[in-house]
């Protein structure tokens, strides 16, 4: 009796330990292929990130937060490059839950009327998978791979060199 539940309670540990969803972990060097994860809209529904990443179209991808004055100058220039680009360029920002909650975020986003896509890191994931210790944080991405580490704050002529758009 002693073996069957010392077997049973050992199966439980194993399923327990490889249940859970791995932690996002990206190489960060250029070229590197990004693991498929989860973007979270403002409403709670869930977006495969392969879904956007490997559409055909590069991605410029943007971890920002609303109380972040460098974020609130750049914004309103990836507004600009997303409404004169979207049909050639992915434009994807995430905004972190850091120093923050969801309904700050959303009504920032909604009184800017910014019309890209946004999603929001509510268990900062993606944050610490991507390594993003300021923000804003910039990465161009093209299959699912790291083309480039944009970095911080960009304004919209330095955005639209980065993809080749004159």
């Amino acid at each position: 009796m002693k073996k069957i539940l010392l077997i049973i309670s050992m199966f439980m540990v194993f399923m327990i330990g490889y249940g859970k969803e791995k932690a996002l972990d990206v190489n960060m060097e250029a070229g590197a292929k990004i693991p498929s994860f989860q973007l979270r809209d403002f409403s709670g529904k869930y977006t495969n990130s392969r879904k956007i990443f490997n559409n055909g179209k590069p991605t410029l991808l943007v971890l920002a937060a609303e109380w972040c004055p460098y974020c609130r100058s750049e914004l309103p220039d990836v507004q600009k490059f997303y409404e004169e680009n979207k049909d050639n360029v992915n434009v994807v920002v995430v905004f972190t839950r850091r120093k923050t909650n969801l309904s700050e975020t959303k009504k920032y986003a909604e009184e800017s009327k910014f019309t890209f896509p946004v999603y929001y890191d509510a268990d900062d994931s993606i944050m610490k998978g991507f390594k993003a210790n300021s923000i804003p944080y910039n990465i161009k991405i093209e299959n699912s791979k790291i083309q480039e580490i944009l970095g911080g704050t960009m304004q919209y002529d330095a955005i639209k060199s980065a993809f080749g758009i004159e």
